[in-house]
């Protein structure tokens, strides 16, 4: 008997062993097909973008990499200012940070830029270089004007102004039209004491006129060459924007206030409005309460909880993937090309999709959300989205528009 148990004995502890391998394995396999949902359901990926991880020279920061972001309408090159390392920076097609490339831009304070939504052309000022222009297919500026070519000793602002088929652009020697052929001409100033050295200009299509900031804290009325003093603001204050109002007053909303202003003339009616086509930062637009989202048809608002849908009947719990109370929300945004609304929390990133169903990111949470703000904004034409991560630079894809195959290896 006692022979028999001293044989059994090394068969049962292998069967153990072997059932117990077998458990491991199930369990690991479980776990796999547990995580799988996520990762095959979600359409979005992060991709690291190439030589966006810091070096030395941005003191080892990844945010130090990108101190200012501009997208140029209809250019897939972004155009990235840095804070420590110098130049100015793009993400090229093979997803790979590198230099800009050519004398513009260069500065993120002189640097100027506005487009003509007809032609597509992009006009650049810089007041220590130049004149700059980047025409549809382009992926580098060109010198148009020097400043020993031409009257203009520091252009500091330009503006695209429809009425007149071209840009116009602020010097401190006045005010100077760029046609659609490429052709500078100053504008007629009949009192340049009045206008003094501009900056900024509006347009005033119901008046046939433009609102320029003049020196010394005021605003100035130019009508066929006609120079008029309207208002002055407070010390150090100027315009941002203008608009007519209901009763044909004239509102200029300055950067501490808004001043209101009856001109001499009377205004065209119906009324229209100036438009800008100056183009600076656009960061995607964070909601840290609440959230309009057509792409989605939705209306959500943040609550401690978690996320609800705004409806007629009340509002309704959205189901989440993570418990709010434990990573709470910092902010939601919606990406319209996307159609899908973006979480941010603590840790990771998810997507609401119009289904209602929310997904992680996958590789969200390795990369992890800088609390200055991950999404910096939409690539044109790629419509690849610019992700600052704890410490890297990346590329927020829609599988949809980049293809599956871009999302090979992400995370």
């Amino acid at each position: 008997m006692k022979e028999r148990l001293r044989r059994v004995g090394p068969i049962a502890m292998a069967i153990m062993r072997c059932l117990l391998l077998i458990s491991c394995l199930f369990c690991s396999l479980a776990s796999s097909l547990a995580a799988a949902p996520d990762r095959l359901s979600s359409r979005f990926c992060l991709v690291p973008i190439r030589g966006g991880t810091p070096t030395e020279k941005d003191f080892n920061d990844a945010w130090r990499m990108v101190s200012k972001v501009i997208m140029l309408p209809g250019v897939p090159r972004p155009v990235i200012y840095a804070y420590n390392r110098g130049g100015v920076w793009t993400i090229d097609d093979n997803r790979a940070l590198v230099p800009f490339g050519g004398e513009f831009p260069s500065n993120p304070i002189l640097d100027q830029i506005a487009h003509d939504p007809e032609s597509g052309r992009v006009i650049g000022v810089n007041s220590a270089v130049g004149i700059f222009a980047m025409d549809p297919g382009q992926s580098l500026f060109r010198k148009l004007y020097g400043l020993s070519d031409t009257p203009l000793r520091h252009p500091n602002s330009v503006e695209f102004i429809p009425r007149f088929k071209g840009f116009v652009i602020s010097d401190h020697t006045g005010l100077y039209l760029l046609d659609r052929a490429g052709a500078l001409s100053p504008l007629p100033i009949a009192d340049h004491a009045t206008l003094g050295a501009p900056s900024r200009v509006f347009d005033l299509p119901a008046f046939d006129a433009l609102v320029v900031n003049a020196q010394n804290s005021s605003a100035v009325v130019r009508y066929d060459g006609e120079v008029i003093h309207v208002a002055t603001l407070d010390r150090f204050d100027f315009a941002r924007g203008v608009n007519v109002e209901a009763d044909g007053s004239v509102s200029i909303h300055g950067n501490r206030k808004t001043y209101t202003v009856r001109l001499s003339r009377e205004s065209r009616k119906p009324i229209v409005q100036g438009r800008s086509f100056v183009v600076g930062e656009a960061p995607l637009h964070l909601s840290h309460t609440r959230l309009s989202a057509p792409s989605i048809g939705k209306t959500i608002a943040i609550r401690r909880s978690g996320l609800v849908e705004l409806g007629s009947s009340g509002p309704i719990p959205i189901v989440l993937p993570f418990d709010a109370a434990r990573e709470p929300i910092r902010a939601v945004t919606e990406i319209p090309e996307y159609r899908a609304v973006f979480i941010l929390t603590a840790a990771s990133a998810y997507a609401l999709q119009d289904d209602g169903s929310v997904t992680e990111i996958p590789g969200a949470r390795d990369v992890g959300v800088s609390r200055l703000g991950p999404l910096l904004g939409l690539i044109p034409v790629r419509n690849e989205t610019i992700f600052l991560g704890r410490n890297r630079l990346n590329l927020l894809l829609d599988k949809r528009i980049s293809g599956e195959a871009a999302c090979d290896g992400a995370g």
